[in-house]
């Protein structure tokens, strides 16, 4: 065989082999952009990760998930719709006074609202003359059934255990002592909202302060003392104070909306809003006190760190 028909090393390749070189490399042989993207987000989410653990957030967010506080929120709303409310309607019945008016006056209703809020209670003496022989049983044991959701919803948050028959008798007592201070409050209210609205929910904080404090303090039967309980009762008071700010601007709109849309059924709609809005604010205050505590923080240190920052 002539040398001249031998093919010289490299050009018996195939005919695309040159071209593809002098192309230069294939795009899925350079460096890959997806890798690197990757990697920053999962820097990013674990320098997240630990910036965040073991912070007040996240033993907030513990706290919360222990007690499992939606739940524990709905069923305490679920008591206050079936037993505290039929006995708020007869203690106000028993006391001449209008259910509904007296509710409508305490959260700021409007016209409007009060008006189909009127349409799910009867009239004072209706409710009085209805209550009779074996009624009165389960008019006491509504109230003390509300009392005891929430004596066992502290009693959960602070990891306290229940003492029975001993529990009950606190309760009973509770109850008559909120009672009181309802009416106590509600004959202030009027020259409270006279003195202007700062005044009034600075005051407003203040006593819900108080009356938390003692709460606790009283449905836990002294077990967590005083001094530790002061956080919880802050927490609790101001997150009250925010909640009943704010109801009192959106409930009105709430109710009349949810009546024209789904009836007197939206009305107890709206309503079982407002109870499910106080279980929050009951688990929430006392789990932000608790890790307020835990944290080693102070009101001192605190308002020092704003005046800083200011």
């Amino acid at each position: 065989m002539n040398s001249s028909s031998r093919t010289p090393k490299g050009e018996g390749d195939e005919p695309g082999a040159r071209s593809s070189e002098a192309a230069g490399p294939r795009p899925s042989d350079g460096p890959s952009t997806a890798p690197r993207g990757a990697g920053r987000v999962r820097r990013t989410a674990d320098w997240g990760r630990a910036k965040y653990s073991g912070s007040w957030a996240d033993s907030l967010w513990q706290r919360l998930d222990a007690v499992d506080f939606i739940s524990q929120a709905m069923v305490l709303a679920a008591t206050l719709l079936l037993c505290v409310v039929p006995f708020f309607l007869i203690v106000t019945a028993l006391a001449g006074r209008s259910a509904a008016s007296t509710l409508s006056h305490r959260m700021g209703l409007d016209e409007q609202a009060a008006a189909d809020v009127g349409k799910l209670f009867a009239s004072s003496s209706a409710i009085s003359a209805a209550v009779t022989g074996l009624s009165w049983v389960f008019f006491v044991l509504a109230g003390v059934a509300g009392v005891k959701a929430v004596q066992q919803l502290y009693q959960r948050v602070f990891d306290v255990r229940t003492r029975g028959a001993a529990d009950s008798v606190r309760a009973l007592v509770w109850l008559a002592l909120v009672v009181g201070t309802v009416f106590a409050v509600s004959a202030a209210g009027p020259g409270l909202r006279g003195t202007g609205p700062v005044l009034f929910w600075i005051a407003h904080t203040v006593l819900s302060i108080g009356f938390f404090w003692f709460s606790m303090w009283f449905l836990l039967a002294g077990r967590i003392t005083w001094r530790g309980l002061l956080p919880c009762a802050v927490a609790t008071g101001a997150c009250w104070t925010g909640m009943m700010a704010v109801f009192s601007v959106i409930f009105s709109g709430l109710i009349v909306s949810y009546d024209e849309r789904y009836g007197l059924i939206g009305t107890v709609f709206a309503l079982m809003s407002f109870f499910i809005a106080i279980g929050v604010v009951l688990v929430l205050g006392a789990a932000l006190g608790l890790v307020w505590t835990e944290h080693g923080l102070s009101f001192r240190s605190a308002l020092g760190e704003v005046r800083r920052r200011s």
